[in-house]
């Protein structure tokens, strides 16, 4: 996946002299406002702000919460936060005597590899935001900042501050990788990934007897059949009806951002609450091919260089194999509102290789799962784009 990128300063120190620690009579507050104030308007305008002043429990228990920060650790913060679908975030900290900051910087910057894997694939821009984050380390003063100007925030930082500009490279993680050079699949496990048996409700609908289906599964084939009326016909290729379940797919379910509903990786959690994650829109496109009697399986996989539990689907087309990932292709950013047919945006994922998989982000047990390698029925072939 994309790396954090860290804006470190570094100055190169006098021979025989020794550096003077970074000093600041402002507080975190200060610090906070000269950085904001060094950003667009839709940077602070869309933050939340937290502060000893505004709500000290509730800072407290951000700073716990978010970073692993206890409050012993510092004592002078500020943060400001966004929620929903933006990135944008602010964090001034003072460290108390005694606390290890290569350690605190550590913890911020597992926590900008973890904010960035919660928007890679969804929010692509938004993944980008993180990707460039300023961690700053000033004396016992760090700064987070996920904002549109990283350079405008540094120099506004530095500024108040006396003395030596001083760094501590963070250590990024490692990703390993096999002989092949494809990145080792370590499945992460923190997610329940349940396939989801499609056999009743397709044979319900192949026979028209749901006497033997549960509530769930009628209420789920039900709205299939909805579906498969009001989007497939009866000239449609294999590939021109794939394509229309894609679509519909993704403009009638949402990302389960909590991760919170029950059903979150059930089709009855897309097709019946209309939110899942990953594991239920690749269920989901499971059972809509097997109802159209088009050859599909699910990979359970993972994402963010193995760290993130993911799922997508391979379908089969006159005899070539095809990867689908509806649920990257439902991003939660700049296309959210944008008709799944009306914008490529929307079929990135739909109907690649293996070799593009790898190279976007995913990875899985590559030598027990079918390869996909074809490459014809595209979605800028099947609507004449070029």
């Amino acid at each position: 996946m994309k790396r954090v990128t860290l804006l470190l300063l570094s100055l190169l120190l006098l021979a025989g002299c020794a550096p003077k620690e970074p000093t600041t009579d402002a507080s975190a507050i200060d610090l906070g406002g000269v950085v904001s104030e060094s950003q667009p308007e839709e940077f602070y305008n869309g933050l939340t702000p937290l502060s000893s002043e505004l709500d000290p429990e509730g800072l407290e228990t951000y700073l716990t919460a978010a970073y692993g920060l206890d409050r012993e650790d510092w004592v002078d913060a500020v943060a400001a936060y966004s929620e929903g679908l933006q990135a944008y975030e602010l964090a001034v900290i003072q460290l108390a005597d005694g606390v290890d900051a290569g350690s605190a910087e550590e913890l911020l910057l597992a926590y900008l590899e973890g904010r960035q894997a919660d928007f890679t694939g969804y929010a692509p821009d938004q993944a980008a935001l993180v990707e460039d984050a300023l961690l700053l380390r000033q004396g016992r003063w760090l700064l987070l900042v996920i904002c549109p100007d990283p350079e405008a925030a540094k120099e506004a930082f530095l500024t108040r501050f006396d003395g030596e500009t001083t760094q501590t490279a963070a250590r990024p993680y490692t990703v390993e990788r096999d002989s092949r050079g494809y990145v080792v699949f370590d499945p992460p496990n923190e997610e329940e990934m349940p396939l989801y048996d499609t056999a009743p409700v397709v044979e319900a609908y192949r026979t028209g007897d749901t006497s033997a289906l549960s509530e769930e599964d009628a209420a789920i084939l039900e709205i299939c059949r909805q579906v498969l009326e009001a989007e497939i016909d009866n000239d449609m290729s294999p590939a021109e009806q794939e394509l229309a379940v894609h679509d519909w797919i993704i403009d009638h379910a949402a990302y389960d951002e909590t991760h919170s509903s029950p059903n979150r990786s059930h089709p009855y959690g897309l097709l019946v609450e209309g939110q899942a994650i990953c594991m239920g829109y690749a269920n989901t496109f499971q059972l809509f091919m097997g109802l159209l009697d088009i050859p599909c399986v699910t990979v359970i996989g993972a994402s963010s260089d193995s760290r993130q539990d993911h799922a997508w689907n391979l379908v089969q087309l006159d005899g070539d194999w095809y990867a689908v990932d509806t649920t990257w292709d439902d991003p939660l950013g700049g296309f959210v509102d944008v008709p799944a047919a009306n914008e490529s945006g929307h079929h990135t994922y739909f109907n690649v290789t293996s070799d593009f998989l790898r190279q976007t982000d995913h990875q899985w047990d590559y030598d027990a799962v079918q390869e996909a390698e074809g490459t014809y029925w595209t979605w800028r072939h099947l609507t004449r784009r070029r």
